[in-house]
């Protein structure tokens, strides 16, 4: 019994023991982990610290080195503005040059009827025509980066070119547009002026046209079986670049040729142009035909109804088409002075015809700086506009006149003149058969 009572003691004070010590223990790592606990939020709260001050002090610098950048940027701003203001151009606020066309829509628009045709040389109403007539090839349209010069504008600005002696400076200004706006409406007004409207008004005459202008002939001036009367005039031109023809003398200038046909009304019917040439006051361009095909165009148009022919003056090749003036003045009979006072006299429709060209459009009296072929066009709108001018009857003003034209006879001759001339013309026929 005892040993069995000393033997529950004793295992009752183990596990008292045991007890014990596990709440020892217990106790112990609850106060670790408290400790441990403690531990790390301390240094957290000192990482925080750390952290927070590495931050204050990191805002610190960039604020101060933003400040001496943006010092610094000011200044290197300043240098670089004042450099470019005082050594570089100042870019364009717009990429035209401001023009004021206050002359065209102002004072243009207020001319009376005197000064537009002192200006452009053509009436309003054929004006009109020229804008209704080439519209379709003229008119532009506007784009989303400028307008278009309207074609009025354009119209009018070709044929202030074509009617005044002046460059395309002074046109640019007018029309305030540029210098290569102006030529290219000059050379897209002129083009379109050839291909539409020398068509309609310089053409071929036919048979009936071919009766109605001897007739005129025969009843103005008594010479039958006339149809036409063939001058020309000598356009100047600056020498192009690929003319390899050098200046005979110093009074000599480069030209071009126009020979034309006019009508006893003065309309011309046929125009030729050749290459350009060197002439002068005593030079001869009439010598020869300006193209190969006028001679059988003229033998096909002549000597096809019924042996009319044209005439010419003295220097012209003799064909059986041309009639000419006897070429010595000095050995001439009576009947020959008659005949050559009736030519020279008939011959005055073209000598006419020829000066209201000049006179009304003033670009053929200057040398003009264009391309060979530009001329060329020029030259030929200057004809079709006349031609449109005469067919209006716009009025042409005498001061327009270079130089003292010889006028055209519009009364029938004399009853005497007429006869002899007549008989002259018979003997000239029949020698020509003969």
């Amino acid at each position: 019994m005892d040993a069995d009572v000393c033997a529950g003691i004793l295992l009752s004070v183990i596990a008292w023991y045991k007890a014990k010590q596990l709440r020892q223990d217990n106790q112990a790592a609850t106060q670790r982990r408290t400790r441990r606990s403690l531990l790390l939020t301390a240094r957290r709260l000192r990482l925080k610290k750390l952290h927070e001050t590495w931050r204050q002090r990191e805002k610190r610098y960039k604020r101060c080195r933003l400040q001496r950048f943006n010092s610094h940027d000011t200044w290197m701003k300043a240098i670089a503005h004042n450099y470019l203001r005082d050594h570089m151009r100042r870019k364009p606020k717009v990429w035209f040059y401001p023009r004021t066309s206050d002359w065209w829509e102002n004072t243009a628009a207020a001319f009376t009827d005197d000064q537009w045709l002192q200006h452009f040389r053509v009436s309003r109403e054929t004006f009109s025509y020229l804008c209704r007539t080439l519209k379709p090839q003229l008119k532009r349209q506007d784009t989303t980066y400028r307008l278009c010069i309207p074609l009025q504008k354009r119209v009018a600005l070709a044929l202030y070119k074509l009617a005044n002696p002046c460059d395309y400076k002074t046109g640019a200004d007018l029309f305030a547009v540029g210098v290569a706006s102006v030529c290219r409406c000059v050379h897209e007004f002129c083009t379109a002026v050839v291909e539409v409207l020398k068509p309609q008004l310089v053409v071929a005459p036919n048979h009936a046209d071919l009766a109605e202008m001897a007739d005129h002939f025969y009843q103005t001036y008594g010479i039958p079986q006339c149809v036409g009367v063939i001058d020309s005039i000598h356009v100047p031109i600056i020498k192009p670049p690929h003319y390899q023809s050098d200046q005979p003398n110093a009074e000599g200038y480069l030209a071009i040729l126009l020979q034309a046909v006019v009508d006893g009304k003065g309309m011309f019917w046929d125009l030729n142009m050749g290459c350009p040439r060197w002439v002068n006051d005593s030079s001869d361009f009439e010598q020869s035909w300006v193209s190969d095909d006028f001679p059988c165009r003229m033998q096909n148009i002549c000597r096809t109804h019924n042996g009319l022919f044209i005439l010419g003056n003295a220097r012209y090749p003799s064909q059986n088409w041309l009639l000419k003036p006897y070429p010595n003045t000095d050995w001439l009979t009576e009947e020959q002075g008659l005949f050559n006072t009736q030519i020279s006299q008939a011959h005055c429709v073209a000598e006419h015809a020829i000066g209201r060209l000049k006179g009304r459009w003033k670009c053929l009296s200057k040398r003009n700086d264009c391309n060979v072929e530009v001329v060329k066009d020029m030259v030929e709108t200057c004809c079709v506009l006349h031609n449109l001018c005469e067919k209006n009857m716009d009025t042409f003003l005498p001061e327009w006149m270079t130089h003292d034209e010889l006028q055209p006879v519009n009364g029938k001759p004399r009853r005497d003149a007429e006869s002899d001339s007549w008989l002259a013309l018979q003997q000239f026929m029949q020698d020509d058969v003969q």
